[in-house]
Order: structure tokens, then sequence, then C-alpha cells
């Protein structure tokens, strides 16, 4: 993913599936009940439909603070074994996702 992402081109276009068509993408069999947010310690990147990312690997807790209110937003944590998504308009449908 993270090559994908690497990309410009392919990044504009990946954050525009976050606002509402990732979640139809999403195999809900992967969908977990909601972890401890402000325990986690673990390091993670934030993706935003604005088009902005984090840059460097930053606490999960950190990142699910500066999630915008507005659009579609993904945390996903280094090692790659669980994400936070948020579509669009669903700030109490957060899906947690073990992948």
């Amino acid at each position: 993913m993270a090559g994908f992402i690497a990309n410009s081109r392919n990044h504009t276009k990946f954050a525009r599936i976050l606002d509402h068509e990732l979640f139809g993408i999403l195999d809900n069999s992967n969908f977990r009940e909601p972890i401890d947010i402000n325990s986690s310690n673990e390091l993670g990147f934030l993706y935003c439909s604005n088009g902005i990312s984090s840059e460097r690997g930053t606490s999960i807790n950190d990142l699910y603070g500066k999630a915008p209110w507005e659009g579609g937003w993904l945390i996903v944590n280094l090692a790659g074994s669980f994400a936070i998504y948020r579509p669009e308009g669903k700030i109490d449908d957060e899906v947690f996702i073990e992948l």
C-alpha cells in the first residue's frame, strides 16, 4: 500500500475514496470492536480525503486527535495489522479493522 500511495497520482485517487467508496470495498469480517485509542502508543499513519497525510510515524492516539471532523480518513498502524476508518459524515460510525 505504501508504494501505491507514494505515487502522487495514486495518492490523489486513494484520498478520494476515503469519503465513501472505501466502506463498500472493505471486508466486514475484519471489523472488530473499538480499541482503546487513548492507551495506544503504537505508531501509524493518517490518510485524509482532503489529501493531507502524516509524513512519518506518529502515535495512533495523536493521529486520532489530529483526524479532521470533515471528510473521510484512515489511520493504519505501522505494522499494518489494524486500521481505523471513518467515512465522511459518519462521526459515530468509525470502523475498527484487523488486517
